[in-house]
């Protein structure tokens, strides 16, 4: 009896094993499609993570070039106004010291000098700017 039932029983046993392996096959394609997929994905974060990084350290070279460029910026103009204080002060001490350079001082500007004073005046702020304008403009 149990010979039978075991003769009987094989061919749906085996059926079952089949089954049962197809669906173990079946669920590993499944979990190696989405380890790939999830893989693919982690790949490009990668990838997007270096670019970002790449641009962030650019970023911060041109921060640095800025900041070197106006340190040097204000540290020239510190440098050039105490000159000009300087260049003033001596000035200023030539009137008080010598009668012939006050004398001269307390004269009216001759128009001539006056005009070349204003055009220069304005020819060093054009070039602090970034285009100069026309009316500044000086022809060859």
């Amino acid at each position: 009896m149990i010979r039978r039932l075991i003769s009987g029983a094989t061919g749906w046993l085996i059926a079952g094993l089949l089954g049962i392996t197809v669906y173990a096959g079946m669920q590993a394609r499944h979990f190696a499609t989405e380890r790939d997929a999830a893989q693919a994905q982690a790949a490009r974060a990668e990838d997007r993570a270096a670019i970002l990084i790449e641009h962030q350290q650019w970023q911060r070279a041109q921060i640095d070039a800025m900041t070197a460029a106006l340190h040097e910026r204000d540290t020239r103009m510190t440098r050039d106004n105490e000159l000009m204080n300087l260049v003033r002060q001596a000035a200023r001490n030539l009137e008080r010291d010598d009668a012939e350079t006050a004398d001269w001082a307390d004269q009216p500007i001759p128009g001539a000098v006056r005009i070349w004073l204003r055009d220069l005046s304005a020819d060093a702020s054009a070039d602090d700017e970034p285009a100069m304008r026309a009316d500044t403009a000086v022809s060859d």
